[in-house]
């Protein structure tokens, strides 16, 4: 049965607009999504960019903070160096001459009357160069951006020795110097406590001792593996050729000179062959200086010296004190102390003792415990006598003559410093070298690491 009303369908035209609006609306919902995820991409990008921005703002401020803090450390050390030179030159009364003259006793032997000394306290080596050094030093260096009086003291930086290298590490501890947070830490070392390279040019009988010191301090065996095999060059050397090649790198002639240990007065003679030789071989190919060296990486370009040399022998080799300056006997490095040892020994009567590893450490034990602390330092006067105590026989030549003579020494002029500062995560290291004088001492070298 139908129905009397049948429903009629929409027209045609009322169904397309239907449709029409409903793909509006998914078009919409199109452009709302992309537009939404393109400003959600460019936001993030903006608070990115912002963030590496402000960070590597950041890091510059401290790398600048960090430098200056370095700076710091090297001028404080001048400082502290310059105290060192007035201390040194503080005379000590004889008091032994002085009683005897009041006892009306006369003579060297009798106690009579002797030169007077000066101080010999190594002031480097008893304070530490920091910035609770110079908080201390300076009235009011802390007031901006210190901690609250409530809040505990930090820890004060402390150096690690690390295993793999002996790195300097920096504490956490942080110090505010005006406007400026952070920190550093300088290391001062005693450049005329090594062997100066130099001293192989030096004019007549000043270049044997050095020269037969280095061939000692080459030669031990427990460096043999440094010269057993060829290097990356396929070069291989001995302790000699090396000792030739530095030689020959600081001379003014361009002729290989002949080492003769026998020779006291010119151990080094001119040869016949070219001092260039070896060099030509390279690319590119160089020639030697002929002049003194600048600083110890230098000390490279020498034929035979490569990485394994420089790691076993930089810490005892040096080219910046002046050329006629003396070994200093206050060395707290064993193999130098060694050194030191050999120069005073009589090189006319050898003690076989003293190539005995055994005898050597009781011996050295000995002259640590006459020195009692290593920041009071020794005379040389007190090292030979310390000597002469285990019956090693002294050169005549400096137990003559003990404050004049030209092998050993007991004050230093010539220190290195290494100031590592810190400023949030940034470090920054400066290594210098200064010889004292009248001021701060003068510059010889400077590195910006």
């Amino acid at each position: 049965m139908t129905s009397p009303h049948p429903t009629e369908a929409p027209p045609a035209g009322t169904r397309r607009k239907a449709r029409g609006h409903r793909r509006q609306r998914g078009v919409a919902i199109i452009i709302a999504v992309v537009a939404i995820t393109i400003l959600t991409v460019v936001a993030t990008e903006f608070a990115y960019n912002t963030r590496v921005d402000l960070q590597l703002a950041a890091n510059q401020r401290d790398e600048v903070q960090a430098m200056y803090m370095a700076r710091s450390g090297v001028a404080l050390s001048r400082l502290l160096l310059r105290f060192q030179k007035q201390v040194d030159q503080t005379p000590i009364p004889n008091i032994g001459g002085m009683l005897a003259q009041l006892t009306g006793g006369g003579g060297p032997a009798a106690g009579g009357q002797q030169p007077a000394s000066s101080l010999n306290i190594q002031l480097w080596k008893l304070a530490r160069v920091d910035c609770h050094m110079l908080k201390g030093l300076v009235a009011g260096g802390g007031a901006e951006g210190e901690e609250e009086d409530d809040a505990p003291a930090p820890p004060p930086l402390h150096e690690e020795d690390d295993a793999a290298g002996g790195e300097l590490s920096l504490g956490p501890s942080r110090r505010s110097f005006g406007g400026f947070t952070g920190c550093f830490l300088a290391t001062i070392q005693d450049e005329e406590e090594k062997l100066n390279l130099h001293r192989l040019n030096a004019g007549t009988g000043d270049a044997l001792p050095t020269a037969m010191r280095l061939m000692d301090l080459l030669s031990d065996k427990r460096f043999e593996f440094l010269f057993s095999k060829e290097d990356a060059n396929g070069v291989r050397v001995l302790p000699q050729d090396v000792i030739i090649a530095i030689k020959d790198w600081v001379d003014e002639d361009k002729t290989q000179s002949a080492f003769d240990p026998t020779n006291a007065v010119s151990p080094f003679a001119a040869g016949f062959s070219d001092e260039n030789g070896p060099y030509s071989r390279f690319d590119p190919r160089y020639e030697s200086k002929n002049a003194r060296f600048d600083s110890m990486d230098e000390l490279y370009r020498v034929h035979g010296v490569n990485d394994r040399f420089m790691a076993a022998f930089r810490d005892r080799l040096t080219v910046y004190p002046d050329i006629n300056s003396k070994p200093n006997v206050n060395t707290d490095d064993p193999m130098m102390m060694y050194m030191a040892i050999l120069s005073a020994a009589d090189p006319a009567r050898p003690d076989p003792r003293l190539r005995d590893p055994v005898f050597v450490q009781e011996l050295i034990s000995r002259i640590r415990a006459a020195r009692a602390f290593s920041f009071f330092g020794m005379g040389v006067a007190d090292f030979v006598t310390a000597i002469e105590s285990a019956g090693i026989a002294v050169n005549p030549q400096l137990k003559a003559n003990v404050a004049g003579n030209r092998l050993l020494g007991d004050k230093s002029n010539t220190f290195s410093i290494k100031s590592v500062g810190e400023a949030g995560s940034v470090q920054k290291t400066i290594t210098a070298v200064v010889r004292l004088d009248d001021g701060l001492g003068k510059l010889l070298y400077w590195r910006e690491e």
